[in-house]
């Protein structure tokens, strides 16, 4: 094995088409282009960051990093201390000097709410929940100065909701944000402006997290799970049915899952594990309590495993065991897999044939991924089962979750350390094939995919020099950023 598929490393963790026509798709070309006002001349030069739990406080690490002061403020002084004490221990690392958390100065909701006062931009980051995050929000409102730009970081709850919380007045100067787990290592940041967001404010963060701390951008709508989290989900649950249903173990599964596929080498179960099995149990929860379609509802039920899991409290790698666990016997380590389906641990299983011998030797990922999928071997039918939902899933979901497909692509590339997005995928595999193979499984598809498919196009071409990405009104737009 050579090249990229050889050097894969995972840094971190990894969740009803409506089009925005008119004036919203042109509010976010806009946007996108930079064309918005103010974006090269915000920098922030001091940040507040509200919540000293594990995203706030390597939030403000990162910031500390990159030469930001910031004061990280909690319930009290001393929680803040023992969390910037936990950043010099944590791995992967989260700073390289030590010296730069001396930029973290620590306070208290109670006692220091007035320093907001100083904050160009003031990232809440409390626990996920909706109420204490209203309820900070009413705090710190009083508080921050005209100017301040305001976020939410979150991976699910609706922005709106916490907008709720400030003053109109406010409102146009505040979004949502998604920091992906590790901050310092993962690039992707969504960002989720709500219907008040102005662009000047989208611009002006969008423009700081990309020049200074180095954040692939994509704006996602505000609908449940986002981008990531509701694409991402659905993957891992279609992987996990698409196990079960060729009867592959855990171990099995992600030896398909992983680089071979242009995933990460934690792939699909050691995933969940690095992710808790409680977190992905609350997404897919979350998520289908905020979902209208009684169909997509289904696609987020969980297999019953992963809630025998948690009631065992198997949460993965903070518990100690989830699908693996580590033994250590007379004086020599080895790693069990759970087989989920009589909740015993067992030795890893061995490939059984369940692997095309000659793919570990393609480098290029379409190609791989092209003759992955053409096997009917066991590894290529998952393989194929596993793609083939979550290809007409993102073409479902294009529109409604982001307005654009590139945005759909970057997601998951950069959030969770893909290869290939997924429409960049089905290029790879080619349009016409699969719609023909996908007809024959009995996958609905949404019209404006069998449109590009009976003119012969693709999602992504080239046209004078510059990459344009097919839009769901049978159009192309140039890619930007």
């Amino acid at each position: 094995m050579t090249g990229r598929f050889h050097r894969r490393v995972w840094h971190g963790r990894v969740w009803l088409l409506t089009l925005w026509m008119g004036a919203g798709k042109f509010r976010h070309a806009m946007i996108v282009r930079g064309m918005a006002t103010g974006s090269e001349s915000f920098a922030a030069r001091r940040v507040a960051v509200l919540g000293a739990g594990t995203m706030g406080a390597q939030i403000a690490a990162l910031l500390a990093e990159r030469g930001i002061d910031c004061d990280l403020l909690d319930l009290n002084t001393r929680l803040v201390e023992d969390a910037k004490r936990r950043l010099l221990t944590m791995r992967p690392r989260v700073v390289d000097d030590a010296a730069a958390l001396a930029r973290i100065r620590a306070g208290s909701f109670d006692d220091d709410m007035h320093r907001l006062a100083d904050a160009d931009w003031i990232i809440e980051a409390v626990v996920e929940r909706a109420q204490p995050k209203l309820e900070l929000w009413a705090r710190a409102s009083a508080h921050a100065s005209d100017d301040a730009m305001l976020s939410t970081n979150t991976s699910g709850i609706p922005i709106a909701q916490i907008a709720e919380a400030l003053p109109p007045g406010m409102r146009g100067r505040f979004l949502g944000t998604h920091f992906f787990n590790p901050p310092r290592y993962l690039r992707l940041l969504e960002l989720i402006p709500t219907d008040d967001t102005t662009d000047g404010t989208i611009a002006k963060i969008r423009g700081f997290a990309e020049r200074a701390l180095g954040k692939g951008v994509v704006l996602a709508n505000d609908v449940p799970g986002f981008i990531t989290n509701r694409i991402g989900c659905f993957y891992f649950l279609a992987a996990m049915r698409a196990a079960d249903e060729f009867g592959l173990t855990p171990d099995e599964a992600d030896a398909l899952s992983g680089p071979l596929m242009g995933r990460s080498n934690s792939a699909t179960y050691r995933t969940i594990d690095l992710v808790g099995v409680d977190i992905l149990l609350d997404i897919c929860d979350n998520t289908r309590a905020a979902i209208g379609s009684p169909t997509e509802r289904q696609a987020f039920e969980p297999p019953e495993y992963l809630r025998e899991m948690r009631r065992r409290g198997w949460l993965g790698g903070k518990a100690g065991q989830g699908f693996y666990k580590r033994e250590r016997h007379d004086g020599v380590s080895r790693i069990l897999a759970l087989n989920p389906h009589d909740m015993r641990y067992g030795e890893r299983e061995k490939a059984r044939g369940i692997l095309p011998s000659a793919l570990g030797a393609i480098d290029d990922t379409g190609q791989r991924l092209r003759a992955l999928v053409a096997s009917q071997d066991l590894g290529g039918r998952f393989a194929w089962r596993a793609l083939s939902h979550l290809l007409a899933f993102s073409a479902w979901k294009a529109g409604e979750v982001a307005d654009d497909i590139v945005s759909i692509d970057r997601a998951m590339r950069w959030g969770f350390n893909w290869e290939l997005g997924p429409f960049e995928t089905w290029d790879a595999l080619g349009l016409a094939a699969t719609l023909q193979r996908m007809d024959s499984d009995g996958i609905a598809l949404p019209e404006w995919v069998r449109r590009l498919a009976v003119n012969g196009a693709r999602f992504y071409r080239r046209e004078d020099g510059r990459t344009m990405q097919a839009t769901l009104d049978g159009d192309y737009i140039p890619v930007c950023g």
